[in-house]
């Protein structure tokens, strides 16, 4: 067999094996700028540092002296308000990454400009003694919402449209006076909004006891949400991280009382086959990245994972049923830390800072679409940590988390919809010690949905 011939017959195995996915590269023009990469960083780490400085806040109040400390002392574990953590480190990150993707580098390459923008800004950029748990989320954080900040960035048909997706990538773009090329991998992107009913408590839990609800609070918040595919995720076939990726977000709370209610769940390929790609039948597999976030008033977690994925798709006459399934290792995890001298007091007022962990997640979806009779989804969510022994005071034991919601969707037309959802969350912390603590949620929630654009409808 000739050479051509043998190059032909191994362009069709693995177009059979890649299915028929196709995407527009998403490259920067121009090759790569290491000054736009370094300077992008010390410009957001400037920003942040001058902004924070000038309202006041005392870690920004830095000096020689406070180097000097943070450069020879041996690194902690924060104790920082949890939402300064997640997602305000990550999304710091993702500017640093963003900066280096716009300036022509990879994703790969991109991760060692997230690592420098947040070394420097623990040793030079705060009075605080420098900290592991923010270099690790805002580096493997960063990562992921730089990236995918980047990509939607340039899905806009005006790059200057999409400054507040992805600000430094729309910076460097226009330091560097490049004009980067436009590209039309977005799948589908809805938004919405609603409102519902929340009950939520939080309880000192011994072991081996019947559980009873304490204090329990009830609220009635309002939501803003958004969904975000980006490439086919049943036909993907790419070694290139996150050229396909999803997004789950839902933004809410209540001013009275005053709560917050946020999730956020994600998942990119890191690399993605497509084994399976019939008429009636979709299947794409391989190992991808997650940051998921849960805040709100009485609990709040963050997961980052590696996963492996498996996306599924059965087409039928007039229905489409979408298998989802992650299962891998969450290599960070964070969530509340409640001291042992306070087990026996209130845990509704005190923020005791957080926990941080390893271990692993199991994660799908269900969801059935009919063209008349509306859409059914079923997600669940679990997690388990090992707590990273002493990362606190007495830190130790077990946290396990629960998500699970059942939606129905209705569709008046191509484009809107009526969804009526029910979440729940329990959040469970084994400590070393004789008590742990429960955490509950139960939302009900009506809410509007507006298909802004849909490749597959």
């Amino acid at each position: 067999m000739s050479a051509r011939k043998a190059l032909s017959v191994l362009f069709i195995l693995l177009s059979s094996v890649c299915g028929a996915q196709t995407e527009t590269p998403a490259v920067e023009t121009g090759g790569k700028s290491l000054y736009a990469a370094l300077f992008g960083g010390l410009f957001v780490n400037a920003v942040f540092h001058g902004s924070s400085r000038l309202f006041g806040a005392d870690f920004a109040q830095t000096s020689w002296e406070s180097v000097q400390t943070n450069l020879h002392s041996p690194w902690v574990w924060d104790n920082d308000v949890f939402l300064f953590n997640h997602p305000g480190h990550p999304y710091q990150g993702g500017l640093y990454h963003a900066a280096a993707r716009a300036g022509g580098f990879t994703f790969y390459e991109s991760l060692f400009f997230d690592a420098l923008g947040s070394l420097t800004w623990e040793l030079l950029g705060e009075t605080d003694i420098p900290a592991l748990n923010d270099l690790i989320v805002t580096t493997a954080g960063g990562a992921v919402f730089g990236e995918m900040a980047h990509l939607l960035y340039l899905e806009a048909a005006s790059p200057w449209a999409a400054v507040p997706v992805s600000p430094m990538s729309a910076v460097t773009n226009a330091a560097l006076k490049r004009t980067p090329r436009r590209t039309r991998n977005l799948y589908r992107f809805s938004a919405g909004a609603g409102a519902g009913w929340l009950r939520s408590s939080k309880e000192i839990q011994p072991r081996f006891k019947k559980l009873s609800e304490a204090n329990p609070t009830s609220m009635f918040p309002v939501y803003l949400g958004f969904d975000v595919v980006y490439n086919n995720p049943f036909t993907h076939a790419s070694t290139t991280p996150y050229s396909q990726f999803e997004i789950m977000a839902l933004l809410g709370g209540s001013f009275w009382p005053p709560w917050m209610d946020w999730t956020i769940l994600t998942d990119g390929y890191l690399l993605s086959f497509n084994p399976v790609y019939t008429e009636k039948n979709e299947l794409s597999t391989g190992l991808s990245l997650h940051y998921d976030l849960i805040a709100g008033g009485n609990m709040n977690f963050s997961s980052q994972a590696l996963d492996w994925t498996v996306k599924w798709r059965r087409l039928f006459a007039n229905t489409a049923l979408e298998v989802k399934t992650h299962a891998g290792w969450t290599f960070f995890s964070s969530s509340q830390y409640y001291p042992a001298d306070d087990r026996s007091s209130s845990l509704d007022s005190r923020d005791a800072g957080n926990d941080y962990g390893t271990g692993g997640n199991l994660k799908g979806t269900i969801t059935v679409r009919h063209k008349k009779r509306g859409t059914l989804s079923i997600g669940i969510f679990n997690y388990l940590f090992y707590i990273i022994p002493y990362n606190k005071p007495d830190s130790g034991g077990f946290d396990s988390l629960h998500l699970s919601y059942l939606e129905y969707s209705w569709r008046f037309n191509e484009r809107l919809s009526l969804a009526l959802n029910n979440s729940f969350y329990i959040k469970l912390t084994h400590p070393r010690y004789y008590t742990g603590v429960v955490e509950m949620a139960n939302r009900v929630m009506v809410h509007v949905n507006w298909t802004v654009y849909a490749r597959d409808r």
